[in-house]
């Protein structure tokens, strides 16, 4: 299966369209270029994926890295939920 939206969203961003419920069939393309293809669609599909995760990966790893600095400031862990409960959540190193 292929969530076209993220797809599209990473493939061809900044790229005008509308998504009436899941399928290829419901996608409307408003940009001047060429609307991808279902197969283009499928195929770019583990690359958004990857990309996601990636991002997630770099965001985990900054709130990380943030907490860890806080702490190495003096931060104690009650400090941190109250201040900055994102800190707070992310895990240690």
């Amino acid at each position: 299966m292929t969530n076209i939206a993220l797809t599209l969203t990473h493939s061809h961003p900044g790229s005008e369209w509308t998504l009436d419920g899941d399928d290829y069939a419901g996608l409307t393309w408003l940009s001047d270029t060429p609307k991808p293809t279902e197969q283009e669609l499928i195929d770019a599909y583990p690359l958004a994926v990857k990309a996601l995760a990636d991002k997630e990966k770099t965001r985990v790893k900054a709130l990380s890295d943030a907490r860890t600095f806080a702490l190495s400031l003096g931060f104690t862990e009650a400090m941190l939920q109250v201040m900055y409960p994102q800190l707070a959540e992310a895990p240690s190193e």
